[in-house]
């Protein structure tokens, strides 16, 4: 499986009203998550799985018009998520090819374990609209990649 773990575009400032769960991306996000259809040009993708937040499901939203996907809500991609849940949701997609977005705790948590159980990786950080391109196969995880923002490619 070839996972791309996207971090959600910019949103703007954190709500501290309880209501963070529906912030919508920016215009500056709104841009980036436009480039995303360009970035991935190149890519076979069968599945977009997006935490429940608005920003996330809104960064996917324009690579799903593209591909003419659905953009399919994922609890396990959610900011706090315990990575160990995160790993085994994605460890169960199967051969797919997959965008994921997530956020900048739940990302990096996941490079930091998988790293730790041997998992070689290039690369570091997790800015927003950034890319980390994951590999597993054969039930390990193979390799992972930082892409990065704006100015990162896939290729």
């Amino acid at each position: 499986m070839q996972l791309y773990m996207v971090r959600h575009a910019n949103a703007g400032q954190r709500r501290q009203d309880g209501r963070d769960l529906y912030r919508p991306l920016s215009n500056d996000g709104r841009r980036r998550a436009d480039e995303l259809v360009e970035v991935f040009a190149g890519c076979a993708i069968d599945r977009l799985l997006s935490s429940p937040a608005t920003r996330c499901a809104q960064t996917l939203g324009p690579l799903a018009g593209d591909r003419r996907l659905e953009v399919v809500e994922c609890a396990e991609l959610w900011e706090g998520t315990d990575v160990d849940d995160v790993l085994a949701a994605m460890e169960q997609i199967g051969t797919e090819s997959v965008v994921a977005c997530s956020h900048g705790d739940v990302i990096p948590a996941m490079i930091d374990v998988l790293s730790g159980r041997g998992m070689p990786v290039s690369g570091r950080g997790c800015e927003l609209g950034s890319i980390w391109v994951l590999e597993f196969d054969g039930g390990a995880w193979r390799s992972g990649r930082y892409v990065g923002g704006r100015n990162g490619t896939l290729t």
